[in-house]
């Protein structure tokens, strides 16, 4: 009995790790891949919605039909479907990547001459509790004032902020961080 009860808790606790959907409460849970109200079942009987178009202060779980309320300044951040969205400021950010800096991408609709289009902008914080910012070269610069190798490497690579959310493939990992990265190592070796 005590095998079968130690083999279903290993099961549940896999289960619980590569789960697809559920809520991060802290920046520890998501470091720590902590989801609360964790499922790996993709059916319409457990999601998450985030209320962003009717303004609401939480997001609604549905898991197993019945709809849980999660108040939306009370968690970090969110997986649905594989996808990691923090959550600041009552606005849902997708994150991307994880390193010096936290680069995360939200699509927006801008009115254009036809019509309105859906436009990805790219934001980034500092840390994991960080203020997250619209990714340009003189946000990037106001975050790391003393770091002036950085300003160079910004002013010789990018022509502008659109090219910082471009992904190196060499390196795997957004250009921003790998910059950032090496005049972090060019300063610590004066």
């Amino acid at each position: 009995m005590r095998r079968i009860f130690m083999a279903l808790s290993f099961l549940v606790i896999g289960m619980v790790a590569n789960a697809q959907s559920g809520v991060y409460r802290t920046l520890d849970d998501f470091e720590n891949n902590k989801l609360t109200y964790a499922t790996n079942d993709e059916s319409n009987n457990n999601k998450i919605r985030f209320n962003e178009f009717i303004t609401k202060p939480f997001l609604i779980v549905k898991q197993n039909g019945e709809k849980i309320h999660v108040f939306k300044d009370e968690i970090y951040a969110y997986k649905n479907k594989g996808n990691i969205v923090r959550t600041w400021n009552f606005t849902q950010y997708n994150f991307l990547e994880k390193g010096p800096v936290w680069i995360y991408y939200k699509d927006v609709y801008t009115s254009q001459p036809k019509g309105t289009q859906r436009v990805r902008k790219y934001f980034y914080s500092t840390h994991g509790k960080g203020e997250i910012l619209p990714l340009t070269v003189n946000n990037l610069k106001r975050s790391f004032p003393d770091n002036d190798l950085f300003h160079i490497y910004l002013d010789m690579q990018f022509r502008n902020d659109s090219e910082l959310a471009h992904y190196d493939n060499f390196a795997n990992k957004y250009k921003v961080n790998h910059l950032l990265e090496k005049a972090n190592t060019g300063l610590s070796k004066r």
